[in-house]
């Protein structure tokens, strides 16, 4: 109620008593950070929310702390809590997941979405990313078309049947690919005509 949300809460348990919140639900709060003005971190939240006693509306211990152990917790470290954000929202408004698996991608040697406007049309290049959209019409003769997104904008790749067939685990499995075949300019299109595609996850 609004009236006694004005009121603040002073903890995780305070905020189960009065909003009723099921156990679930707090869970998804905490890894989303939104219990960080109560708790001071993510996995503080998650120890403080099993300390407390059954969260089943008709209880009479309803959100109240069973145990007041207090321990030191490691904080978790940019990628888990960009992962946990992603999980739990859909997006993080930390970082681009890119941008922390850029390391990995440059020993790939693998361009930015951006860096793409720099290679001349006609040669063989790499680009990463996390897969936004894929496509494969029926009157695109087997053609794949997939989007990808980086932390500086959207590359896109046109994946033959052949490597469609041979990639077709790492196209439908992963999240973040990378894509190498060879850069085709046509006005201010760009696409990259794939030779290969990998996991990202599996380098």
């Amino acid at each position: 109620d609004v009236s006694k949300r004005q009121e603040g809460y002073t903890d995780v348990g305070s905020l189960a008593r009065r909003a009723r919140i099921p156990r679930h639900e707090l869970t998804r709060l905490a890894l989303a950070g939104a219990l960080g003005s109560l708790c001071g971190s993510r996995r503080k939240a998650l120890w403080d929310i099993q300390a407390l006693g059954p969260l089943d509306s008709d209880d009479l211990f309803f959100g109240m702390s069973m145990d007041g152990t207090e321990v030191e917790l490691p904080s978790m470290d940019v990628f888990a809590r960009v992962c946990a954000d992603y999980d739990t929202v859909g997006l993080s408004l930390e970082k681009h997941p890119l941008e922390l698996l850029r390391p990995t991608l440059r020993k790939l040697g693998a361009v930015t979405a951006e860096g793409l406007k720099q290679v001349s049309s006609g040669r063989t290049v790499s680009v990463g990313g996390m897969m936004i959209c894929r496509q494969r019409p029926p009157t695109a003769r087997g053609m794949c078309f997939i989007s990808l997104e980086d932390e500086t904008g959207i590359a896109n790749l046109v994946v033959p049947p052949d490597v469609y067939e041979r990639c077709r685990k790492e196209i439908h499995g992963a999240l973040f690919i990378v894509g190498q075949g060879v850069l085709e300019r046509s006005g201010k299109v760009t696409n990259v005509k794939t030779k290969f595609v990998q996991s990202l996850s599996r380098t």
